[in-house]
């Protein structure tokens, strides 16, 4: 199987407040809408996030924990900023992680956590549990 593209979908009664934070926060663009669903896609990659109404025949509400979406950017920092005085709500304030990730975490209006990290090196603990997985 070759994956072209990869979305997630969010069963919420929140379309527009969701819509509205992926686009002007992370520059998602809509591709669909209507009253029950609406599908963003990334931009300049083939990835997308998608909300849905529950009341559809196959859906259930999203009960707002247990999904993270994760961001990969070229400056944690700068997006930290740029979001903090967009007046976005830090879950998390920004921090370097053992594991190699420089990151913060804030939510969208569903309760989903959106992780913004950029790679940094981990520390010689990870690396060398990295390196055991690595193929010669």
């Amino acid at each position: 199987m070759k994956i072209k593209r990869i979305d997630a979908t969010i069963g919420t009664e929140k379309l527009v407040e969701s819509k509205e934070f992926y686009c002007k926060h992370f520059g998602f663009e809509l591709v669909y809408e209507s009253d029950w669903y609406i599908e963003l896609i990334a931009p300049d990659m083939p990835a997308g996030i998608s909300f849905i109404k529950p009341q559809r025949d196959a859906g259930e509400f999203f009960g707002g924990s247990g999904i993270i979406v994760s961001f990969e950017v070229d400056d944690a920092d700068a997006e930290f900023r740029r979001l903090t005085g967009e007046g976005v709500e830090i879950c998390q304030d920004l921090q370097d992680k053992p594991w190699g990730e420089r990151s913060f975490v804030v939510n969208d209006p569903n309760g989903v956590h959106v992780y913004v990290y950029k790679s940094i090196p981990p520390t010689p603990e990870y690396k060398a549990v990295y390196d055991s997985f690595k193929k010669v």
